[in-house]
């Protein structure tokens, strides 16, 4: 069988929140952060780092999961273009006084799975979150 007519190996959702792929992919968000808890759902993943502010997670989910986020705008993304997936960005800011909370979420849908990663801070963490979104991506379509 040639690479051409290889079937599709079929998608898998990951097994384990401390894979070091996952974890590696998370890098900045969740440097310093321990391990909090994973949510197992039908068709769906989700594992968080940090129990106070700031606070990232990831969810890997089946197509046929329901969104957690949908109606962000549509972004561009070169490395997420070049792997024919589509990304999606938002958030809010919530002010209280003088500070700023911002919760953040950078969306991948792709045929096999749809990918969010989100985050809680007291800062603005767009580049991270992109980061990993395209380091995960990469990893689970390889």
């Amino acid at each position: 069988m040639t690479a051409t007519t290889a079937l599709a190996r079929p998608f898998a959702l990951p097994k384990s929140c401390d894979d070091p792929r996952m974890v590696a992919a998370m890098g900045a968000l969740i440097k310093g952060k321990k391990f909090s808890k994973r949510y197992d759902a039908s068709g769906a993943l989700t594992c968080s780092w940090g129990k106070k502010i700031p606070a990232a997670s990831v969810t890997v989910a089946l197509p046929s999961a329901p969104p957690k986020y949908k109606d962000f705008p549509q972004v561009e993304v070169p490395e997420l273009t070049t792997l024919g997936v589509e990304a999606q960005s938002g958030g809010t800011e919530i002010a209280l006084g003088g500070r700023s909370l911002y919760n953040q979420v950078f969306v991948v849908s792709a045929p096999q799975f749809r990918l969010t990663v989100d985050q809680l801070s007291e800062k603005r963490r767009d580049d991270d979150l992109r980061e990993a979104a395209v380091a995960l991506t990469t990893w689970l379509m390889s």
